[in-house]
C-alpha cells in the first residue's frame, strides 16, 4: 500500500519537473512579432485543453465516487485541491510566463487528479498506474513548496530533499510493486507477491519520508526565520504547505493507531486548497502595491527630501531594508543620501540592486531585498517612478541654475548699463556741460563788451545765441539726469525725488525718508518714480501727484498716485515694461491701478537689505563702499 503522505488517506507522489531553458529578455522586432503572436495564441490554447482535462477529470472521480456509493465532504475536497493548483497554476503561468511556477503548480494539480481518477478504473496497468501517480504527487508537491516562488530551487540542500522525496516514489515505490499484494488483484507489477516484503519496504518508504517530511519543514522553518518582512509577506502559501505536512503526520499517527482521521483528512484537504488561494493573494496584493505606485508618483512629484524619497521607496515595496545609493562621478563610487560610501550586495546575500540610468549612465541605485524581483512590474513601477523623481530633480536644477546664470546676466546688464549711464552722465558734466556754460559766459562777456553803442543787429544776435545756449545747457542737464542724476550718487533717494518734483509740471507731493540703499536699489525706485511723475505730465491730465516711499524690515515700497483721467494701459509703451524687466533683476515687482476716470497708482516692491542712517558726506565713500559690499 502506499505510505499516504501529504494528502490525506492515500499517497502522493510527483514526477521531477525538467528546467526550461532560461529566458533572456529582449526586445523583438517588426519581423518577430508574428511569431510571438502566434506562440501566445498556441499557448493559450494549450492553457485551455489543460483546463477543460482537469475539469473532466474532477468530474471523472466525482462521478466514479458517486457509482460507489453516496460522496464523502472528502471527495469533494480532493477534487476541488486538484482543481485550485491547475486552475491557479494556468493563471500564473499565463500572466508570467517566464516564472515556472505556474507550470509547475499545473503539474501538481494534474498528478493529483490523473492519479486518482485512473485509480476508479479496474483496469491492473491503469490501477496501477493511477496509484504511482497518486504518489509521484508528493516529490512535486516539495518541489513546489521549496521553490516558491520563482518556481528554482535555491540551493543543493533544497534539492536534496526533494531527491528524499523522489527517492522513495520512485525505487522504493517500484520494489513496494513487485511486492504488493492486492485483494482485487488489480497490481500489474506484483510478479513476486509477498505481504511481508511488501510490508518491510512500506515501512522503509515511512520512515525514509518521514525525514524528509521533517527536513522540508525544517527548510521552510528557517527560510521564514531568516526573511526580511517582504519576504515574509509572500511566503504565506509555503507556511500553508507546512501546516498540511504537519496535519498529514498527525494523520499518520491516528492511522497507525487504527483510530478514524476523516476529519484530519478534511481539513488536510482545506489546508492543500489554501495553499492555491494564499498564491492568488500573493498576486492580488503585488498588484494592488503596483497600483499604489501612482500614489508613489505624486508624492515623489512634491520632491520630497532624500530621506523622504527612501522611505516612500520602502513603503511602495514593502521592504523596510531599502537603500537608495547616488551615483558620485568625482568619487567614482555609490553613496548615500549623507555623502557617505556605499557598496553594492553580491550576489546570494538575499539583496538585489536595481540600477537606474540615463543615456547609460549610472544615476542611482536601489538596493533591495532579493524576493523583489519576482515582482518585475512592481520594481520596475517603482523604479520608474523614482526615474522620474531624480530626472524631475535633475531638470529642476537644471532650470533653477539657468535661471540664475538669467538672473545674474540680466543683473551684469543692469548694472554694466548704469555704469555705463555714470559715465555717460559724467562725460556730459564734465565736457559739453562745461563747454556750453564756457560758451555762455563768453557770449555775455562779448555782449557787455559790445555796449549799448554797438549795433544792435549784433547785439541782439548775441544775446539770442546766449539765450540758446544757456537752453541748450538746461536742456543737456535734464538729459543727463535722465540717464542718471548725480545727485542720487552724492544725497540719495529723498533728494533725488524732490528734484524731480521741482521740474514737474503739476504740484507733486513728496513722502520719501532719508535712509540710503544699495545703488541698484535706489537706481531702480528713482526710475520707477521718474518714469511714473513722465506719465502724469504726458497722459494723466492732474493737477497733483503723490509719492510715497516706505521702507520695511526686507523690502521697500513705492506708490505714485495722481488725480488725472486714469485708463492708463502699461502694454502701450514700453517704459513701464523696461521697468518691470529692472525691477525683475531684484526680485522685485510693479502694479499699476488705472480705473477710467479714477486716477493712476504705480505700486513697485522692492527686496532690500536693512535701511542704514543717511552718511555723513566724509564717510560717504566708506559707506557706499560697504552698501556694494552688501550687494
Amino acid at each position: 500500500m502506499g505510505f499516504g503522505l501529504l494528502a490525506g488517506c492515500r499517497s502522493r507522489r510527483a514526477e521531477r519537473v525538467p528546467h526550461p531553458p532560461r529566458l533572456k529578455p529582449s526586445i523583438p522586432g517588426p519581423t518577430q512579432v508574428g511569431a510571438i503572436v502566434l506562440d501566445w495564441a498556441i499557448s493559450n490554447r494549450i492553457r485551455a485543453v489543460l483546463l477543460m482535462t482537469a475539469g473532466a477529470l474532477g468530474l471523472g472521480m466525482l462521478v466514479g465516487n458517486a457509482q460507489r456509493g453516496p460522496l464523502a465532504l472528502g471527495t469533494v475536497l480532493e477534487v476541488l485541491v486538484g482543481w485550485s493548483f491547475v486552475a491557479c497554476g494556468v493563471f500564473i503561468w499565463s500572466r508570467r510566463p517566464a516564472n515556472r511556477l505556474g507550470r509547475l503548480m499545473t503539474i501538481v494539480g494534474f498528478l493529483w487528479l490523473l492519479g486518482r481518477t485512473m485509480t476508479l478504473v479496474p483496469n491492473p496497468f491503469v490501477y496501477t498506474a493511477g496509484l504511482w501517480l497518486t504518489d509521484l504527487w508528493a516529490p512535486a508537491f516539495a518541489l513546489f513548496l521549496l521553490s516558491y516562488p520563482t518556481g528554482r530551487l535555491s540551493s543543493r540542500a533544497d534539492l536534496a530533499i526533494v531527491a528524499v522525496f523522489l527517492f522513495v516514489t520512485v525505487p522504493l515505490e517500484f520494489l513496494w510493486f513487485l511486492f504488493l499484494v492486492l485483494d482485487s488483484g488489480l497490481n500489474a507489477l506484483g510478479i513476486a507477491p509477498n505481504e511481508s516484503a511488501a510490508h518491510v519496504i512500506d515501512t522503509i518508504q515511512r520512515v525514509v519520508i518521514s525525514i524528509g517530511a521533517a527536513l522540508l519543514v525544517i527548510a521552510l522553518g528557517r527560510r521564514w526565520v531568516r526573511s526580511s518582512s517582504p519576504v515574509r509577506g509572500r511566503m504565506v502559501p509555503v507556511l500553508a504547505g507546512a501546516i498540511a505536512i504537519l496535519l498529514q503526520s498527525t494523520s499518520w499517527i491516528f492511522f497507525s493507531s487504527g483510530a478514524s482521521h476523516e476529519l484530519l483528512d478534511d481539513l488536510i484537504f482545506l489546508s492543500q486548497i489554501a495553499i492555491p488561494i494564499a498564491v492568488l493573494s500573493v498576486m492580488l496584493r503585488s498588484r494592488i502595491a503596483r497600483a499604489a505606485v501612482a500614489d508613489l508618483v505624486v508624492e515623489l512629484g512634491q520632491t520630497p527630501t532624500l530621506a523622504r524619497l527612501r522611505d516612500a521607496l520602502a513603503d511602495a515595496l514593502s521592504d523596510p531594508s531599502l537603500q537608495v545609493a547616488y551615483w558620485a562621478p568625482n568619487q567614482d563610487r555609490f553613496v548615500d543620501a549623507a555623502g557617505e560610501p556605499v557598496e553594492l550586495p553580491d550576489d546570494g546575500t538575499g539583496q538585489a540592486v536595481t540600477m537606474l540610468e540615463r543615456n547609460g549612465v549610472r544615476e542611482a541605485a536601489i538596493i533591495h531585498d532579493a524576493i523583489l524581483l519576482e515582482e518585475p512590474g512592481l520594481v520596475a513601477s517603482v523604479a520608474s517612478a523614482m526615474w522620474l523623481a531624480v530626472e524631475n530633480d535633475r531638470l529642476t536644477t537644471e532650470v533653477e541654475t539657468q535661471l540664475q546664470e538669467v538672473r545674474a546676466s540680466r543683473a551684469r546688464i543692469v548694472e554694466a548699463g548704469d555704469l555705463e549711464r555714470k559715465r555717460v552722465e559724467r562725460d556730459l558734466h564734465d565736457g559739453a556741460q562745461q563747454r556750453l556754460v564756457s560758451l555762455s559766459l563768453e557770449l555775455r562777456l562779448a555782449r557787455n563788451a559790445l555796449g549799448e553803442a554797438g549795433d544792435p543787429a549784433v547785439r541782439r544776435s548775441l544775446d539770442r545765441a546766449a539765450d540758446e545756449a544757456m537752453a541748450a545747457l538746461s536742456e543737456l542737464r535734464d538729459l543727463a539726469l535722465g540717464i542718471h542724476p548725480l545727485i542720487l550718487t552724492e544725497s540719495g533717494l529723498g533728494e533725488a525725488v524732490e528734484s524731480l518734483a521741482d521740474r514737474a509740471s503739476v504740484d507733486v507731493t513728496v513722502d520719501v525718508g532719508p535712509e540710503r540703499y544699495s545703488p541698484a536699489v535706489e537706481g531702480a525706485a528713482y526710475f520707477v518714480i521718474s518714469e511714473a511723475l513722465a506719465n502724469v505730465t504726458k497722459y494723466a491730465n492732474a493737477t497733483r501727484a503723490l509719492v510715497r516711499v516706505r521702507c520695511l524690515a526686507d523690502h521697500m515700497t513705492i506708490g505714485v498716485t495722481d488725480d488725472g483721467i486714469g485708463g492708463a494701459d502699461p502694454r502701450a509703451g514700453s517704459g513701464l515694461r523696461g521697468l518691470a524687466d529692472r525691477l525683475a533683476v531684484l526680485d522685485g515687482t510693479i502694479t499699476i491701478d488705472s480705473p477710467i476716470g479714477g486716477g493712476t497708482t504705480v505700486s513697485a516692491t522692492i527686496p532690500t537689505l536693512p535701511p542704514v542712517p543717511p552718511p555723513v558726506p566724509a564717510r560717504y565713500a566708506a559707506t557706499h563702499l560697504d552698501d556694494t559690499m552688501d550687494e
